[in-house]
């Protein structure tokens, strides 16, 4: 008696695995332009999208891991946009079940851009007036999975990037660069901490739903 038990939960166990995966595969998905927190996030950096950049990356790691039905981007913003709806940062649930009706979305993902911060360590060469420096940028994403039908957040994760990069300051010259505060920084190494902040989201989202 207590073997056959133990075989109907398993089977009744694989049967619920596998609903679930085809409930998975079909359902379809649209991704937000992440927001910035006030102040969290230096101006410069919001002129170049940190926000939309970074979703361009979720979308990016979401289709390589192969289990979403990622709604097309461009047809999201433009429904969107002639809908005149808020879809940037957090979104409350009556604006989320706006969006699912708009796209026919079963999940939406959303959320911030929560800090980037530099760390920069360097010296001058006094008498040649250049300052060679090296920058630790780290970025962090909120990321949150909302379920429409229901409203229900079904996952939520923060995921954190870094990268580093080494530049030569000439005084007096130009750089392509992006200022923050007293600091300097390729949009280069903007992006790719964002890019592995926005990875990192995908990887602990995917633990959680799966």
């Amino acid at each position: 008696m207590k073997k056959f038990f133990a075989t109907l939960i398993f089977v009744v166990g694989l049967c619920s695995t596998v609903f679930a995966a085809q409930i998975e595969e079909t359902a379809s998905i649209a991704i937000m332009d992440l927001g910035t927190h006030e102040d969290a996030v230096p101006h410069e950096i919001d002129i170049l999208n940190a926000g939309k950049t970074s979703s361009e990356y979720l979308i990016q790691r979401m289709f390589q891991v192969g289990k979403f039905n990622i709604m097309d981007r461009t047809l999201v913003e433009e429904k969107i946009n002639a809908a005149n709806l808020n879809t940037t940062g957090l979104i409350d649930p009556d604006t989320a079940k706006k969006i699912g009706d708009l796209l026919g979305a079963d999940y939406l993902v959303y959320g911030n851009v929560n800090d980037v911060t530099l760390n920069e360590t360097g010296a001058s060469t006094v008498g040649v007036g250049l300052d060679f420096s090296t920058v630790t940028v780290k970025a962090h994403l909120i990321v949150r999975v909302m379920e429409i039908k229901t409203g229900q957040i079904i996952g939520a994760a923060k995921g954190e990037g870094s990268s580093k990069g080494s530049f030569v300051r000439v005084k007096g010259g130009e750089l392509v660069t992006i200022s923050i505060g007293r600091m300097k920084v390729t949009q280069d190494s903007v992006h790719n901490a964002l890019q592995q902040a926005a990875f990192a989201t995908v990887d602990k989202l995917i633990k959680q739903l799966y």
